[in-house]
């Protein structure tokens, strides 16, 4: 059995799939250290592995990041927003998740480190130690792959792909220029957080760095679902979607039945973490789909429900907390989402098709991949209209393509099985390991 060093930015949506991650490979016979913020300690426990918090210094809440930060709020422009974001919550996290992976390693000898796309703890050990001087390193995509290609525009754009001559032109004048007018600055501040410690500046722009960099990196979706890549490395794998765990103990609301009534099921959600104010996305679409006799909306909030939503409830509305996909999403028709790239993927492996609206972190990629796919409408804004909103689920449940199109995902997810990839590709990738210290 292997030893696994699992280490995760200090988030809820890059916490959770690493730690599925781990309890199955725990389930599997493996030891497994997981190594992140101390207020995950509980959890991480939970799924059998042992657990090491952050260093003191970057150990703290994700919740209190504007108190941490508060000039970020400060910020008017989202590109600088973002660009302060990366520097000081990600970059400047680098020296001390090094410090702590390190500290680990002298009593855990890990065969690999597991880390989320954002941890850049490791980039000090794969560019400051050759490969037999440290563990294997892999990289989990939890999120869409935001690698460069010849045949893709600039992450963060949501310009469609393009591999014609005409498209690969485009796609390197726009890499080229964005990457240094728009994130130059936040590639100078990796580099001379590297260079401090003694250490190579990136050999890539530093989004691809955390794909290319590790030994093995494994994207979880199916490659129907991403943008294919000529140029792509040998190293990035598909392991298909990581979908949430099988529900127990599930006592369902008293309206349930209603579900098998004959109506169109459409579930809306902003998410777990983008659900502070649901004017946002669950209020223009109850607003929009209000007295449709047809249809049945089901809105989760990720938490309490505000009293706002409950008061003139339309009455074929239904609003909750929180209710189990594994339960609810068989019974879908539609799903109205803020673009979260978990459940994108769990409706799509069920072939339920979508309605995004979703404009914050990468959530317009993950929109902008849903619309070409074929099996959903993006609709290009954090906040639609009710309008908006109605004409589209209408659109998605009047027609039969947008259906077929999921059904065509849900057939390729279902040729992949995320946590068995995982453990697959890790097991490979040790063994070829032993085979060159062997040689």
């Amino acid at each position: 059995m292997a030893r696994y060093l699992i280490a995760a930015t200090a988030l809820p949506g890059h916490v959770l799939p690493m730690l599925a991650i781990a309890q199955h490979l725990v389930n599997q016979g493996h030891e497994v250290r997981v190594h992140t913020a101390s207020q995950f300690r509980a959890q991480a426990e939970a799924t059998g592995a042992s657990f090491t918090p952050f260093e003191r210094e970057i150990d703290f809440d994700y919740r209190d990041l504007d108190k941490r930060f508060p000039e970020h709020q400060r910020i008017a422009s989202a590109h600088a927003q973002m660009c302060f974001g990366l520097k000081h919550f990600f970059a400047d996290a680098m020296a001390a998740q090094h410090a702590g992976l390190c500290s680990i390693l002298e009593d855990f000898e890990a065969d690999a480190i597991l880390v989320d796309t954002m941890f850049c703890g490791t980039f000090p050990l794969l560019l400051g130690k050759a490969r037999e001087d440290r563990p294997a390193i892999v990289g989990i995509g939890i999120s869409a792959l935001p690698l460069s290609s010849c045949d893709t525009a600039f992450f963060g754009t949501a310009l469609p792909p393009s591999a014609t001559p005409e498209g690969q032109v485009r796609n390197k004048a726009i890499n080229a220029n964005l990457k240094q007018a728009m994130f130059g600055e936040v590639q100078r501040y990796f580099d001379t957080l590297l260079a401090r410690s003694g250490l190579p500046a990136l050999p890539d722009f530093f989004v691809d760095a955390m794909v290319k960099l590790p030994d093995l990196y494994l994207q979880l979706t199916a490659p129907s679902f991403e943008y294919p890549r000529s140029d792509l490395p040998a190293s990035v794998h598909f392991v298909g979607p990581l979908l949430s765990p099988a529900s127990r103990d599930f006592t369902p609301p008293d309206w349930w039945h209603e579900l098998d009534d004959g109506r169109s099921v459409v579930l809306v959600t902003q998410g777990t973490l983008a659900n502070q104010n649901p004017s946002q996305l669950i209020g223009p679409t109850l607003q929009a789909l209000a007295g449709d006799k047809s249809i049945l909306v089901i809105a989760t909030t990720g938490g309490p429900v505000p009293p706002a939503l409950t008061v003139n409830l339309p009455a074929n509305a239904r609003v909750v907390p929180f209710l189990p996909y594994d339960r609810l999403l068989p019974k879908l028709h539609a799903m109205v989402t803020n673009g979260g790239y978990g459940s994108v993927n769990h409706a799509l492996s069920l072939g339920v098709p979508l309605v995004v609206a979703g404009t914050s972190e990468e959530k317009p990629e993950i929109a902008a991949r849903v619309a070409w796919s074929g099996a959903g409408i993006n609709l290009a804004t954090g906040q639609p209209t009710a309008r908006q909103v109605g004409d589209a689920v209408r659109k998605v449940l009047g027609n039969s393509t947008y259906r077929q199109r999921a059904a065509v995902l849900r057939e390729d997810f279902a040729c992949h099985r995320a946590l068995t990839g995982v453990a697959s590709a890790l097991e490979a990738l040790l063994q070829t390991s032993e085979r060159a210290e062997m040689a």
